[in-house]
């Protein structure tokens, strides 16, 4: 089983929840309105840092994996560089 961290600019948390769907995760967690920094810049919802992120958390099963990196790398390509996307995967155990 694999942990899948995602932060998305929040204008297209909608394409991550296709994505997901797509690759047919049994079910995500989803945090909105998340501010930071990153490679893009900070967002903070101000007029100074305009903008905020999503946070997406899902357990996937491991042949699931690939298909979601495979889609994410295409939407990644899509967009360019500059679009505000990360995924992070990590092993992970269920413990309930």
């Amino acid at each position: 089983m694999r942990m899948v961290v995602l932060i998305v600019d929040a204008d297209h948390a909608a394409d991550i929840e296709r994505l997901l769907d797509d690759c047919d995760a049994p079910g995500y967690t989803q945090i909105e309105s998340v501010h930071g920094k990153g490679r893009t810049g900070k967002k903070s919802g101000s007029r100074a840092f305009p903008g905020s992120s999503s946070l997406f958390i899902a357990a996937l099963d491991d042949h699931c994996v690939k298909p979601l990196r495979e889609r994410l790398d295409t939407l990644r390509s899509s967009r360019g560089p500059e679009e505000g996307l990360k995924a992070f995967i990590m092993d992970t155990e269920e413990l309930i």
